[in-house]
Protein backbone atom coordinates (compact mmCIF):
# COMPACT_ATOMS: atom_id res chain seq x y z
CA UNK A 1 0.00 0.00 0.00
CA UNK A 2 1.52 3.56 -1.08
CA UNK A 3 0.49 6.98 0.27
CA UNK A 4 -0.09 7.93 -3.64
CA UNK A 5 -3.09 10.38 -4.54
CA UNK A 6 -6.12 8.48 -5.92
CA UNK A 7 -6.56 11.39 -8.34
CA UNK A 8 -3.77 13.08 -10.15
CA UNK A 9 -5.48 16.81 -10.27
CA UNK A 10 -4.51 19.48 -13.36
CA UNK A 11 -3.44 22.95 -13.09
CA UNK A 12 -7.00 23.60 -14.74
CA UNK A 13 -8.81 21.68 -11.97
CA UNK A 14 -6.79 23.72 -9.36
CA UNK A 15 -7.77 27.12 -11.36
CA UNK A 16 -11.40 25.97 -11.21
CA UNK A 17 -10.88 24.77 -7.22
CA UNK A 18 -9.69 28.40 -6.28
CA UNK A 19 -11.87 30.25 -8.02
CA UNK A 20 -15.16 28.19 -6.73
CA UNK A 21 -13.48 29.23 -3.00
CA UNK A 22 -13.18 32.57 -3.86
CA UNK A 23 -16.60 32.74 -5.04
CA UNK A 24 -17.85 30.82 -2.34
CA UNK A 25 -15.88 33.50 -0.26
CA UNK A 26 -17.52 36.17 -1.85
CA UNK A 27 -21.19 34.82 -1.35
CA UNK A 28 -20.84 34.37 2.45
CA UNK A 29 -19.40 37.80 2.90
CA UNK A 30 -22.16 39.33 1.38
CA UNK A 31 -24.88 36.95 3.16
CA UNK A 32 -23.13 38.50 6.84
CA UNK A 33 -23.34 42.09 5.37
CA UNK A 34 -27.13 41.54 4.58
CA UNK A 35 -27.67 39.35 7.73
CA UNK A 36 -25.92 42.28 9.87
CA UNK A 37 -28.07 45.17 7.86
CA UNK A 38 -31.60 43.72 8.17
CA UNK A 39 -30.32 42.95 12.00
CA UNK A 40 -29.91 46.32 12.24
CA UNK A 41 -32.57 47.35 10.47
CA UNK A 42 -34.76 44.78 12.83
CA UNK A 43 -33.11 45.59 15.98
CA UNK A 44 -32.25 49.60 15.85
CA UNK A 45 -28.67 50.68 16.19
CA UNK A 46 -27.98 50.88 19.95
CA UNK A 47 -28.29 47.53 21.08
CA UNK A 48 -26.63 46.06 17.98
CA UNK A 49 -23.87 48.31 18.59
CA UNK A 50 -23.85 47.61 22.42
CA UNK A 51 -23.80 43.74 21.02
CA UNK A 52 -21.36 44.35 18.88
CA UNK A 53 -18.96 45.68 21.46
CA UNK A 54 -19.33 43.15 23.93
CA UNK A 55 -18.67 40.74 21.17
CA UNK A 56 -15.40 42.47 20.10
CA UNK A 57 -14.29 42.93 24.07
CA UNK A 58 -14.38 39.42 24.55
CA UNK A 59 -12.37 38.70 20.96
CA UNK A 60 -9.89 40.94 22.42
CA UNK A 61 -10.11 39.39 25.85
CA UNK A 62 -9.01 36.16 24.47
CA UNK A 63 -7.02 37.21 22.01
CA UNK A 64 -4.87 39.34 24.30
CA UNK A 65 -4.50 36.95 26.70
CA UNK A 66 -0.69 35.88 27.48
CA UNK A 67 0.41 32.72 25.97
CA UNK A 68 1.68 31.42 29.65
CA UNK A 69 -1.33 31.60 31.23
CA UNK A 70 -3.27 28.45 31.94
CA UNK A 71 -5.16 29.11 34.60
CA UNK A 72 -2.93 28.69 37.88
Amino acid sequence: MTNLPEKIYTEQDLARAKTQANVVGWAQGAGVVLGGAILWNLLGWIPLALGLGAAGWLLYKMVSRPKGDDGE
